[in-house]
């Protein structure tokens, strides 16, 4: 018979209750975690609660240090604390004694402490207490903000080619079709960019997400198109003036052949050759009275921007000596704001017409009452003059007055008919076109385009047919006499004087033989040049 021991050998723990204690553990080890979470009340509230005493055993001390970089050193300084006291009277010691475990782990409490939500700001979003601290200084941070976005935009300078449209380019740039219809969606000033030209540039402007920021267009030498985002998001286009500089420039040069060819060789624009022609068109025949040897000096505007050349404004001042005969013409503005040109002793150089309604090169066919007409083979008068011009050239009214006759006329093609007087008719053949809503009965002034040139008709070449009639009878439009203009008023004859004397000195110091423009010096360069625009 077996005998049984007098003590039971001590069993193990079954798995159950070993599974049982793990779980215990576990749950406990998780309610900690939690609880440590868990916001305090007074963290809720965004005023902080009032400081208590020091204690030894509610307070502990924490350094800024502990939590973030040595580089906060720096940061809170300016706070004028190197530490912060955490106040734990509302906790028990095992309460305390956790969170200074937190603490030591590099975790951050959410205990309200005075002061915590302000430091903890510093510490995670510098940036915004650095605008904060802007704000309290005087800087406002909407702007610096908005100076860092302008200045991370990159721009992107494109030249159009041909074939090229909005579309195309944007699609070249990474942009989508979306990025086209917001900005054509911008209004008209816009939609100047669907009559963009090969040649043209735009600037492209991305931001850093490489997303459409705005443009730049130049419409003109003058004016620019802006496309930017304003408010944020919100696209807009404004039209701008490019700022531009005037200043004034000077020629001379000998008569080699034309005045045009002449002119050319020494550097003056097109346009200002034309408009010598024009000012002297009563006093000198270009095109019968002009020798070699005949000499010109004048004084014109240039307009610059970045020390680039936009184009040419008006002539100043000019001399022409034919045949040892010399005329001079001054640019004047009168106080009430009227422009002419006058001779030195104040008599008008302008007339009541203009002697050439057309820029021309050439004079194809004169005034002939007797003339042999080209196409038919007959004798035929021609009663007008014939100025080669290319298709399209604007063409002038001679005069001020009143649109007679708007249409087709036999062999004369497209015709316009102006009266400006009792006395005093004009006729322009030939032409491509006529000026937008031109009608018969309306009012023009003198110099305004009416129509364009072209060959309508019996014409063999592009040109002007020009007729001038006094009482109905056809007179030579290049020798016809007419009055001259109202010449500088008394009232006004001293600021003329004085405002011209310049000038004049200027136009003597031009030197002949030189190539090219030469510099002005004038003590009221500034005074001309405006009073020049503002015509």
């Amino acid at each position: 018979m077996q005998q049984r021991p007098l003590f039971k050998p001590r069993r193990r723990p079954s798995r159950l209750i070993r599974r049982a204690l793990l779980v215990g553990l576990g749950a406990f080890a998780l309610g900690a975690v939690v609880w440590q979470a868990l916001p305090d009340q007074g963290s809720q509230d965004d005023t902080p609660a009032p400081a208590s005493k020091p204690s030894d055993r509610n307070e502990i001390p924490l350094s800024l240090e502990a939590i973030d970089a040595p580089d906060n050193k720096a940061r809170d300084a300016g706070s004028g604390s190197d530490s912060v006291s955490i106040d734990t009277s509302a906790t028990t010691g095992n309460q305390s004694s956790a969170f200074a475990r937190s603490v030591s782990l590099g975790s951050r409490p959410n205990f309200h402490i005075p002061g915590q939500k302000e430091a903890l700001k510093a510490i995670e979003t510098p940036e915004t207490n650095r605008a904060a601290v802007g704000r309290q200084g005087g800087v406002d941070p909407a702007e610096g903000e908005a100076e860092s976005v302008s200045s991370s935009l990159e721009e992107t300078t494109i030249t159009v080619d041909s074939g090229d449209t909005l579309s195309t380019i944007f699609e070249k740039a990474g942009l989508g079709y979306s990025d086209v219809l917001k900005v054509l969606d911008l209004g008209d000033e816009a939609r100047r960019l669907e009559r963009i030209r090969p040649g043209d540039k735009l600037v492209l402007m991305m931001d850093d997400a490489e997303q459409f920021a705005g443009l730049k267009y130049d419409l003109s030498s003058e004016s620019e198109l802006s496309i930017f985002r304003k408010d944020g998001d919100q696209l807009v286009a404004e039209i701008t003036d490019l700022p531009s500089e005037t200043r004034l420039v000077s020629a001379g040069g000998k008569i080699k052949g034309s005045l045009y060819q002449s002119a050319i060789a020494t550097g003056v624009p097109p346009a200002q050759i034309m408009q010598l022609a024009e000012v002297f068109g009563w006093k000198v025949d270009f095109l019968r009275d002009v020798r070699d040897g005949d000499q010109f000096r004048l004084i014109y505007e240039v307009r610059e921007r970045h020390g680039e050349r936009l184009g040419t404004g008006q002539l100043v001042a000019a001399e022409f000596v034919n045949r040892g005969e010399r005329s001079q013409a001054l640019r004047y503005t009168s106080p009430n704001g009227t422009s002419g040109y006058y001779e030195p002793d104040g008599s008008s150089l302008e007339r009541g017409f203009l002697r050439y309604p057309v820029e021309f090169s050439r004079i194809s066919s004169n005034f002939n009452p007797k003339r042999l007409h080209p196409i038919h083979n007959t004798v035929r008068p021609h009663n007008g003059v014939d100025l080669a011009a290319p298709t399209g050239t604007p063409v002038k009214s001679a005069a001020s007055g009143q649109v007679t006759f708007v249409g087709w006329k036999h062999g004369y093609g497209k015709v316009i008919q102006v009266r400006h007087d009792a006395k005093h008719e004009t006729l322009y053949a030939h032409l491509s076109g006529f000026k937008a809503n031109l009608k018969r009965g309306a009012r023009i002034d003198k110099g305004s385009t009416i129509g364009f040139v072209g060959m309508t008709g019996g014409a063999t070449g592009p040109h002007l047919h020009y007729e001038f009639k006094v009482h109905g009878k056809a007179l030579d439009p290049l020798k016809v006499d007419l009055p001259e203009a109202n010449p500088i008023a008394s009232k006004d004859r001293k600021d003329f004087i004085a405002r011209t004397r310049g000038s004049l000195e200027e136009l003597a110091r031009i030197e002949i033989d030189v190539e090219g423009e030469q510099p002005v010096h004038l003590a009221r360069n500034e005074r001309v040049s405006r009073a020049s625009r503002d015509d």
